[in-house]
């Protein structure tokens, strides 16, 4: 018998990853059964028990998977950025993109009710807890080098400023749902620079470098986004 790669073993994960958000974005956590997810994905009972063993460990994955994502999206900004200042902007852009996915809606949604489970389940509480650490340590780290260059007015807290860069992105994700109109992501982005910085935006954030960085890693989440929708893309407008 062939021995089966670790390659295989990935993709059938994600595999049934995939499935099993979609099944969620469309019916709901609670409401999504196993019976679903072994539908949607085309395998078998037995196949998706063998590599999870209930529909909480399916979220704990998709929760683990989504750190690495944000991680990967960190190294990316890190890597095509001139400084620390322009890795920000880099991360800016890719969050303001997420705006414009056709699924953003859905994945927004579902995350407001899938929250309470994190508060729940202390394995996803810790995944949850990594998560907001990552991010805090990632961005403060970015804004203490650009506070260093001059970049960032001297009274800047970069700490501080990394833990409102968070809570604001989650607050405009959550409410946006009740007020579209009202609540402007770019408008509420560009108010939190101006309050930061020490002079006004350099005009390398708004270079086509910048935003084909952020195109490049959000590209290949819109692919997935759509294939693992698709089903119900159709009834859902204006996501992110």
């Amino acid at each position: 018998m062939p021995k089966v790669t670790e390659a295989h073993l990935d993709a059938r994960r994600n595999q049934i990853l995939d499935a099993a958000w979609a099944c969620f974005a469309r019916k709901g956590y609670h409401q999504t059964t196993m019976q679903d997810i072994c539908q949607e994905s085309g395998l078998s009972p037995g196949a998706i028990y063998r590599y999870f063993a209930s529909k909480e460990a399916i979220l704990e994955a998709i929760a683990a998977r989504s750190l690495q994502l944000n991680r990967a999206l960190f190294e990316v900004a890190r890597s095509e950025a001139l400084g620390p200042l322009d890795a920000l902007e880099i991360l800016g852009q890719t969050m303001l993109s997420f705006f414009d996915d056709p699924l953003f809606e859905t994945s927004a949604r579902l995350d407001v009710e899938i929250r309470p489970e994190f508060l729940r389940n202390e394995s996803l509480r810790l995944t949850g807890q990594k998560q907001i650490t990552f991010w805090r340590t990632a961005l403060s780290q970015l804004m203490a080098e650009a506070k260093d260059k001059g970049q960032l007015r001297p009274e800047v807290d970069p700490e501080a400023l990394a833990a409102l860069a968070i809570c604001l992105w989650e607050g405009i994700r959550q409410f946006r749902l009740l007020d579209p109109d009202g609540i402007k992501p770019k408008a509420c982005i560009n108010l939190l620079r101006s309050l930061a910085e020490a002079a006004p935006p350099i005009e390398v954030a708004k270079s086509d470098r910048v935003e084909e960085a952020a195109r490049r890693f959000v590209a290949p989440l819109a692919k997935r986004s759509r294939r693992r929708g698709r089903k119900e893309a159709a009834d859902v407008h204006v996501p992110s």
